[in-house]
């Protein structure tokens, strides 16, 4: 895909990231409470447009990997690492939780001491570490992406965070960063 189709896919995109989290799944958050099937059908959706786009944009000449070992061996750490920690911080919180089906708890300990979202930094890692390992525009244009699909679904479910658990979820955001930990532990 050239450029300017390429610019226009990711606007496309993004455009259906934003109508996505911010109008329909902020919706269902405000009026159920939770997640409703479409809207978790519809968040799912979102993400997998964002694998289709990565993936079509893979040049057909693609290397298996870029650079010397050191290279290589920090991507895969990177990559490896990030999917673990993205599983773990999801079975941490609990399959529920982590699909906006359940918000009873404010989780408070563990990674999400750390970061607010742990899912989301564990996975940009991960995808940071594609990069490394396959260092082309379109994968850092993929990543971006991410990213901006990331935020919006962070900035969703805090706000909905926010309304159900009021002053101390106002409290824990004070304490604990939204993505990296700039320090190790809590505020005191």
């Amino acid at each position: 895909m050239r450029l300017p189709a390429y610019l226009i896919a990711a606007s496309g995109l993004l455009l259906a990231i934003f109508i996505i989290f911010r109008v329909f799944v902020r919706r269902s958050y405000r009026t159920n409470g939770r997640l409703t099937p479409l809207s978790m059908l519809l968040e799912y959706v979102a993400i997998l447009l964002w694998v289709v786009f990565a993936s079509v944009n893979r040049p057909a000449d693609w290397p298996v990997t870029h650079g010397g070992p050191v290279v290589i061996l920090f991507g895969w750490i990177l990559f490896a690492g990030g999917w673990i920690g993205f599983l773990a911080s999801m079975v941490g919180l609990g399959i529920r939780r982590s699909h906006g089906l359940q918000a009873d708890t404010l989780r408070r300990n563990g990674p999400y001491g750390l970061t607010r979202n742990p899912q989301i930094v564990a996975f940009m890692l991960a995808m940071l570490g594609y990069l490394v390992l396959w260092p082309t525009w379109r994968n850092a244009g993929s990543l971006l992406l991410m990213g901006l699909l990331a935020h919006a679904m962070v900035m969703t479910e805090e706000e909905h965070l926010a309304n159900v658990f009021g002053p101390d979820y106002e409290r824990y955001r004070e304490q604990v960063p939204r993505y990296i930990p700039l320090r190790l532990g809590p505020k005191e």
